[in-house]
């Protein structure tokens, strides 16, 4: 997973004003197979974040797998999520 700069900079504000120190990555499935839901959270101290540009993000082994191809990035000045992953074409 990637987190641009300008990304970084709206993230780190969302989480000081929510009260919240870590970006929660989680798979969903759906149709159209498996996605990335992002939540905001605040750590447990036995959590083991990893660092995105700066930004703590908590996931698994198989979500972090699956983010490998995902970046975060500011489009009309809102977050998106990129996906460079092929989807199955039924979305």
């Amino acid at each position: 997973m990637k987190i641009t700069d300008e990304a970084k900079v709206i993230l780190i504000k969302e989480l000081k004003s929510n009260d919240c120190d870590c970006l929660k990555a989680s798979l969903q499935k759906s149709c159209c197979g498996t996605s990335l839901v992002f939540s905001m959270i605040k750590s447990d101290p036995i959590d083991k974040p990893i660092s995105v540009n700066e930004i703590s993000v908590l996931m698994d082994d198989k979500t972090q797998a699956r983010a490998e191809t995902v970046t975060i990035l500011v489009e009309n000045k809102e977050l998106i999520i990129q996906d460079s992953a092929k989807s199955s074409g039924c979305c």
